[in-house]
């Protein structure tokens, strides 16, 4: 391949990497809708209003995130990223849309912090049943509503495959999570003791004398149960309201202002953001060590690719977990554009590539870090939000590190290299493969360039052709070389001046 050839392609490839950054910016502006247009729409979709000016001052803005299915990590991530989008927003109320069997205990407490995060109302519309894990998140919002025919209760802890937790243990968890639920729920008269009676059997509930839930039986309440009053002045059990549907809900507590309603749509990639964030740290390990090879080898082939893509998913993984936006994906990619210039352009030049390696490694960062809108309230942004992003890339740069010299130690002597790597580097040419018993060009051996070295590519030294690299600038092809050092990737050579 030609030098100019070499040049053009590129020079695409700058283009290419810079146009991602330019489309994610672009992205959020042709988003953009005029507040004139959302005015009055009773329903719609999330994704159309992303970046949307600020709502007319009449308007009630309401953020609708769907709670359906097992409570796991992916509702959590569904949770935070709606949160933080419901604040970026200005929303007024942030509403649940409930129907789940239960979940995790984890992702529950989690999900609790998260909804303590927002400043404006919060509420929970039971469409069908709010059980276990379910009811506790319904609880720390400000107002539970229900469908004529939701439930809510049965909020015990177990296993995860449904058996019942050791009786010690199951003590110091229900004491634990009722005393959590508490520290939410303190300023409702009779909620504390609800969900009290929702999670521990032994907890009779009795108010006003009536008893409501017998020792020995776990709490559960319909729509009508929960509206029932008590107490002087009357207040109801658990419910703010029973409702036939959604829109129904949203039309009442709007107090007659105009809905721009926000919905958060959940996919499929919620659930494989949770297993791309167990395996950051391998995947990083391995995208680190897939651009290593890619240095030490002539051109660019698989291994950059490999590389550049295992990286781009775990920036994927930890965005649609809802940790931080598109600011360091775009980072990383500008980052990545100046080193991909530095070593295409100006190889050895370190003006481009070292700060190009800073935005990498702290666009990469960014993208791992749970980073909240400026207007939450109690977030600092502090040294602890990237401790586990830091723990991830250590972890990944020392796999890679491992792995590299392992390849370093095993993978030349395998048949698997020479056809890989080295028959790449001969393609199209007559000259055989390196013999196995032939001696290695020694330092200060001299050659020519057989083709242009930008910064690598091939040398010939009496009769055999090798892989080399030339650290600062550019050799062109016919030059003499002269080497200044080996390794198993091949040669490191400077221009030999006559």
């Amino acid at each position: 391949m030609t030098l100019e050839m070499r040049r053009l392609i590129l020079a695409l490839g700058t283009a290419l990497i810079l146009g991602s950054g330019y489309g994610l910016l672009a992205d959020n502006e042709e988003k953009a809708i005029d507040a004139d247009d959302v005015r009055g729409e009773e329903t719609t979709d999330v994704s159309s209003l992303d970046g949307a000016l600020e709502s007319p001052s009449d308007a009630f803005v309401v953020y609708v995130i769907p709670i359906d299915g097992a409570i796991g990590r992916p509702t959590l991530f569904a949770i935070r990223s709606g949160i933080k989008d419901a604040i970026d927003k200005d929303a007024a109320l942030v509403l649940f849309e409930m129907d789940t069997p239960g979940g995790e205990l984890n992702a529950t407490l989690e999900i609790m912090k998260v909804i303590d995060r927002f400043e404006g109302d919060t509420a929970t519309f039971i469409n069908e049943e709010a059980i276990s894990a379910g009811a506790i998140i319904a609880s720390v919002t400000k107002d539970i509503y229900f469908m004529p025919r939701a439930t809510m209760g049965s909020s015990e802890v177990v296993t995860g495959t449904g058996q019942d937790v050791d009786e010690s243990m199951k003590r110091k968890i229900n004491a634990f999570l009722t005393a959590k639920v508490d520290a939410y729920t303190g300023e409702y008269r009779y909620r504390s003791q609800v969900m009290e009676a929702m999670i521990d059997p032994d907890v009779e509930l009795v108010i006003d004398g009536e008893t409501l839930s017998k020792e020995g039986k776990l709490l559960n309440l319909n729509a009508r149960r929960a509206h029932e009053t008590y107490g002087d002045p009357p207040q109801p059990l658990l419910g703010s309201g029973i409702y036939d549907d959604l829109d129904s809900l949203i039309a009442a507590v709007s107090d007659g202002k105009t809905v721009v309603r926000h919905d958060f749509e959940t996919t499929w990639s919620l659930s494989l953001a949770a297993h791309l964030m167990d395996w950051s740290p391998v995947l990083l390990g391995l995208g680190i060590l897939a651009l290593l090879v890619e240095f030490k080898t002539p051109g660019f082939g698989v291994f950059g690719v490999a590389g550049i893509a295992l990286i781009a998913v775990v920036n994927f993984g930890h965005q649609v977990a809802g940790l931080s936006g598109y600011e360091g994906l775009i980072v990383f990619v500008i980052g990545a554009a100046l080193v991909f210039i530095e070593l295409v352009f100006f190889p050895g030049l370190i003006l481009l590539a070292l700060p190009g390696m800073v935005m990498m490694v702290g666009g990469l960062l960014w993208s791992m870090a749970d980073i909240w809108p400026k207007e939450t309230p109690d977030f600092e942004f502090t040294l602890d939000l990237f401790l586990r992003p830091l723990y991830n890339l250590a972890g990944g740069a020392i796999l890679a590190v491992v792995l590299f010299a392992l390849l370093a130690r095993f993978l030349p002597k395998t048949v698997f290299w020479d056809r890989l790597i080295l028959a790449e580097s001969v393609s199209g040419t007559s000259q055989p493969l390196i013999p196995e018993d032939s001696a290695r060009p020694g330092i200060g051996s001299e050659g020519l360039a057989m083709t242009d070295l930008f910064p690598t590519g091939e040398i010939e030294i009496g009769g055999t052709r090798y892989e080399a690299k030339t650290d600062v600038g550019m050799i062109e092809k016919g030059a003499r070389v002269r080497v200044l050092r080996s390794d198993v990737f091949g040669f490191h050579v400077e221009e030999a001046k006559t």
